[in-house]
C-alpha cells in the first residue's frame, strides 16, 4: 500500500528504512522524502515506523530467547 503518493513511497520501502536504520519520520524522509511534499501521509508514515520497529524488537527478542 502506498504510504506517500506524492513520493510513491510505500508500506515496504518505509519498512526497509527501519531495517536500515531509520528510527523517526524525520529520518525516513530524509531517504525517502517522505512528508516532503503535502504532509498527509506523515501519520500513516509514523504508525508504519512504528509497526516496524516492534516487529523488529519482537524479531531480535524471538532470536536471543532461542
Amino acid at each position: 500500500m502506498f504510504v506517500c503518493i506524492c513520493n510513491a513511497v510505500n508500506e515496504k520501502a518505509i519498512q526497509q528504512a527501519v531495517a536500515d536504520g531509520a528510527q523517526s519520520v524525520r529520518d525516513v524522509r530524509r531517504s525517502l522524502n517522505v512528508g516532503s511534499q503535502c504532509g498527509q501521509c506523515v501519520r500513516q508514515a509514523h504508525e508504519v515506523i512504528e509497526q516496524a520497529r516492534q516487529t523488529a524488537q519482537e524479531s531480535q527478542a524471538a532470536f536471543y530467547a532461542a
